[in-house]
């Protein structure tokens, strides 16, 4: 008879091993830096924005680096491990006066560096 017991509480307990909850940020993580494409030289005061969230941006500093840090999270459970595990990524667009803007796909949380071409 325990040994039914047993054998019937086995689903449960497999079932709760295989639970995970995940936190993942909806904008994209970025750093960088952002130069001219003519004289490798920093930018100063481009701004960085993410595609999808018009008030996440960052602006660089005189050195033309920059970290923009997501704020908004969402939370995924995943009943049944193993899981596919989320990418990160995301579209930033950067504009700075005097340049063209520029949107890139952010798909890794390596450090960009971000040419801009002079407007004409």
């Amino acid at each position: 008879m325990k040994y039914w017991r047993h054998l019937a509480a086995l689903p449960f307990l497999l079932s709760l091993g295989g639970c995970w909850e995940i936190t993942t940020y909806v904008s994209p993580a970025a750093s960088g830096t952002v130069i001219d494409a003519a004289t490798q030289k920093p930018v100063p005061g481009a701004t960085i924005s993410v595609a999808d969230h018009p008030g996440l941006f960052a602006q660089t500093n005189a050195d033309g680096q920059f970290t923009l840090v997501p704020t908004t999270r969402t939370t995924h459970i995943f009943w049944l491990a193993p899981y596919r595990s989320l990418p990160p990524g995301g579209t930033i667009v950067v504009f700075a006066e005097g340049y063209a803007s520029r949107e890139l796909a952010v798909n890794s949380a390596e450090p960009l560096q971000i040419s801009l071409v002079r407007a004409r």
